[in-house]
């Protein structure tokens, strides 16, 4: 009956994919009355929009699926099963359970990421990368899942064999491997994928080393990497802590904005920066998981001798907890989007006070709407579910508006730094 259950939730999780699909276009709340300003909406950004957000509603729900055909199967006690005629070693055993087990699932869902990660982007003309360098992105991918998964799983599941609070010991756990990860994903992880580069131009390098300097930065670390590789769509971002912290723009961003329009997009970013967003990330991500820990850990116990398990540190449990715990972050998803709309929106107003190019932030943001050919005005739900920026058709009179230094002086008080924005 549980088992229905759970299948249950799939489809319940498929019907508000179709539900919402179903629902008429939002029109943006306000309008700019500028062509310049004014998102051109399609068909074709309509439709890939609605694309997306079902491919993540049904990619959850699959993944569901996918847990639960493993558990009823017992697959994952099979496996333990073989990994145990190679050694008898616990740790080497779950070691070997668990690269069978990615594997199996990477099997499982390859063609649903071969249709989101590669008909998609060509059915919309967002790349021009060909079947063998996504290929190999993807067996990289998972190669560097399985160097990292692997032992972090199996350390897991000793903890969970010889702790009985396994939940506080996982949480504990995760603090160094989540700052480890943090510090070393920008230059041991991301090149593995793409080549990055300090900044080529060298007129827009020494502006941006101005705006750094009035936004308080000193020896900021800018860097543009050849996302064209991948995709033909923009971004830029702000990632690592300390000795590695650096701001990343895409080619693709470098190629389509004006110098006036990148400076207010990095003006973004270098808040994040400076508004010390990652280490807030971080903190929060933290007690969020606290949470997850140990509600996941009382809904695993519950049920692991429903199921013939002796402890959820069993491999052959493994299907049973991650299911657990992938339902419990499904619905926690809201929760983590709302907190990085907040973030975003504060990143927005730091860049605003401190380059005043509120034209320019809008036309950035309308050139990123077209190219990357997303609804500007998504569903209500769709927003909340799970936008981590607040939506194009948000932002665009924001940017336009926010002018908190006209008739005062020192705009970028409230955002904590020192400087005049002129």
């Amino acid at each position: 009956m549980r088992i229905l259950l759970r299948v249950a939730l799939g489809v319940a999780v498929l019907s508000i994919a179709v539900a919402v699909i179903a629902q008429p276009q939002a029109k943006p709340e306000q309008r700019t009355g500028d062509d310049r300003f004014e998102v051109k909406i399609t068909d074709e950004m309509v439709r890939h929009s609605r694309i997306r957000d079902t491919l993540y509603f049904v990619g959850n729900a699959w993944t569901m699926v996918m847990l639960l055909l493993l558990l009823k199967t017992g697959a994952a006690g099979k496996m333990k099963a073989l990994a145990e005629r190679v050694t008898k070693k616990p740790f080497v055993v779950a070691m070997l359970t668990i690269a069978l087990f990615i594997l199996a699932l990477a099997v499982l869902d390859f063609p649903l990421a071969y249709y989101s990660g590669f008909v998609v982007p060509h059915q919309f003309d967002l790349t021009d990368q060909s079947f063998g360098s996504w290929m190999g992105d993807m067996l990289k991918g998972m190669a560097v899942n399985l160097a990292i998964l692997v032992p972090v799983g199996a350390l897991a599941l000793l903890a969970m064999r010889r702790t009985k609070r396994w939940w506080l010991a996982l949480w504990l756990g995760s603090i160094p491997l989540i700052l480890l990860a943090v510090i070393i994903s920008p230059i041991v992880l991301d090149p593995i994928f793409n080549k990055f580069e300090p900044l080529k131009d060298q007129v827009l390098k020494q502006k941006l080393l101005d705006l750094a300097s009035r936004a308080g930065i000193e020896g900021g670390r800018v860097y543009e990497v050849n996302k064209s590789k991948q995709t033909k769509t923009m971004n830029a971002y702000v990632n690592g802590i300390g000795p590695t912290a650096r701001i990343v723009m895409w080619d693709t961003l470098l190629a389509k904005l004006d110098h006036d329009e990148v400076l207010a997009v990095m003006g973004h970013e270098m808040g994040h920066y400076v508004l010390k967003h990652i280490w807030k990330g971080l903190a929060f991500s933290l007690a969020l998981s606290l949470f997850v820990f140990f509600l996941g850990q009382k809904i695993v116990d519950r049920g692991l001798t429903r199921r013939g398990f002796a402890t959820a540190g069993d491999p052959a449990a493994m299907p049973w907890v991650m299911l657990v715990f992938f339902v419990i972050a499904f619905f926690m998803t809201p929760v983590g989007a709302a907190y990085s709309r907040y973030g975003e929106h504060e990143s927005d107003k730091f860049s605003l006070e401190l380059t005043h190019l509120n034209e320019p932030m809008a036309t950035a943001f309308r050139k990123m709407a077209e190219d990357s050919k997303r609804d500007p005005s998504p569903h209500p739900f769709i927003k909340y579910w799970r936008y981590s920026h607040p939506p194009i058709a948000e932002r665009i009179p924001f940017a336009l508006s926010y002018k908190p230094w006209e008739g005062t002086t020192g705009g970028l008080r409230r955002a904590g730094t020192t400087g005049s924005a002129d």
